[in-house]
């Protein structure tokens, strides 16, 4: 993780770790590298719905037409389709503006190549080398700036071709997180035929994940209950996530919706060598359910595009993380909420399964998620202290070998997690607790 970069692009507060200059020098960065490949470079740039887009996104075209490079802007819509657009435009680049499940006073930059794949940590950095110091000259002819606002219109289409099965028998909840698929999923779900019932698709700028979307199920729970539906999705901002909750209001989470998805897909014969990837924060539960069904799983670190690398060196087709990021490669390469929930329905439809199976189709093992409060200097310095290591050993030693323990800082807020698992609920809550207090006694100490 560099200087500006983290696990997801660049992200933080807007005006204050992330600033117009420094989305200016990002974009000329990124436009003299691209150019540098491409002298007919074009980048395509939309954003989710937060007020500040408008801000960063004219910093941002500044800075690659500063280099050189054509802009097209696309708009509001979901960071997968401009993923999935970005190869159908005939772009260098994709750029997405969006801080994701984070607050409205947040905003970030995410940064796609051809084929919809993120930047290579080596790539970041080449790009963080050319912003701090800035000394790029201007381009001798400053790039073009053009408008398609209708580019959606493509990804709207293949989303709807996704579906392999008919799932118009279903009664179904979302709730759009007032972010890029406030428009969207009217269209998709409505086209296909589904009962779907769209709450907080009314974006103001600053209501985007505001008690609602995958970072808030409770209202989701309760709308399906009270409509009695049969299943309700919750997207995030940037719509690369979906959580669900079944007819009973309770909580679905990636891992259980990954279970599903990699049964469905060797039910078929199309789980490449049976392996369905995964990350550290995965249940153990999830682990277990598929290897009692012959399938593999291997894990990477935290964040999608880690998932991504793995599936495409391995040739795997399925994977994700239990926060809800799924990536189905023979569709897309990033995390797609929309697609998520209609494989789900069709997984759903062809094994013959209530919103109730999926939710029972493993026991997850007891696990307790703490997140501590740490800035980047903080952070590094934690995780580079053997006495906090020695206690994070120790602790982990307690569950002999029967559970686990991962402390890690987050690449996208300021904290640092702490993830407690193992059979025996009063010990994995003991344990975090005590992770806990001695996370807060180094942090105070080496401060």
């Amino acid at each position: 993780m560099g200087r500006y970069f983290g696990t997801d692009g660049i992200r933080g507060v807007v005006n204050k770790a992330l600033t117009p200059e420094l989305a200016f020098r990002c974009g000329a960065a990124c436009g003299y590298l691209f150019k540098k490949d491409n002298n007919n470079c074009k980048v395509i740039i939309g954003s989710d719905t937060r007020a500040s887009k408008d801000m960063l996104m004219g910093a941002l075209i500044s800075g690659f037409t500063y280099s050189g490079c054509n802009v097209e802007h696309i708009g509001v819509l979901p960071t997968p389709a401009l993923a999935f657009l970005i190869d159908r435009m005939g772009a260098t680049a994709g750029v997405m503006i969006s801080a994701s499940h984070n607050p409205y006073y947040y905003n970030g930059i995410k940064i796609l190549t051809k084929g919809g794949i993120k930047l290579p940590d080596a790539k970041e950095d080449e790009i963080e080398g050319l912003m701090d110091p800035f000394e790029i000259a201007p381009a001798e002819k400053p790039g073009n700036l053009s408008y398609n606002l209708k580019a959606k219109d493509f990804y709207c289409e293949h989303i709807k071709q996704a579906c392999e099965e008919e799932i118009s028998s279903f009664k179904v909840i979302l709730d759009c997180a007032n972010g890029a698929t406030s428009d969207t999923a009217h269209r998709v779900f409505e086209e296909l035929g589904v009962d779907a019932r769209i709450y907080h698709d009314k974006p103001n700028g600053v209501n985007i994940n505001e008690g609602c979307g995958s970072m808030h199920m409770e209202e989701l729970a309760a709308i399906v209950c009270r409509k009695e539906a049969d299943i309700g999705f919750a997207f995030d901002g940037d719509a690369d996530r979906c959580l669900a909750c079944d007819s009973k209001g309770r909580l679905i989470d990636g891992d259980k919706i990954l279970a599903v998805l990699a049964l469905y897909l060797k039910e078929r014969s199309r789980l490449k060598q049976n392996s369905l990837v995964a990350t550290v924060m995965s249940n153990l539960g999830l682990i277990e359910k598929m290897n009692q069904n012959g399938i593999n799983v291997p894990t990477t670190k935290v964040g999608d595009r880690y998932v991504l690398e793995e599936m495409m060196e391995r040739d795997y087709v399925l994977g994700g993380e239990n926060s809800g990021h799924i990536i189905f490669l023979e569709k897309a390469t990033t995390g797609d909420g929309q697609l998520t929930a209609i494989m789900l329905l069709c997984a759903m439809k062809a094994l013959k399964m209530t919103s109730e199976d999926v939710y029972d189709i493993f026991r997850p093992y007891p696990q307790v998620q703490i997140n501590v409060n740490a800035d980047d200097l903080q952070k590094r310095k934690l995780m580079k202290d053997e006495v906090f290591l020695k206690d994070v050993a120790k602790a982990e030693a307690a569950f002999a070998g029967h559970g686990r323990i991962l402390v890690r800082p987050s690449g996208t807020e300021p904290y640092i997690r702490i993830l407690v698992e193992g059979p025996e609920e009063k010990l994995v809550r003991k344990t975090a607790k005590a992770l806990e207090e001695s996370t807060d006694i180094r942090l105070s100490q080496l401060f």
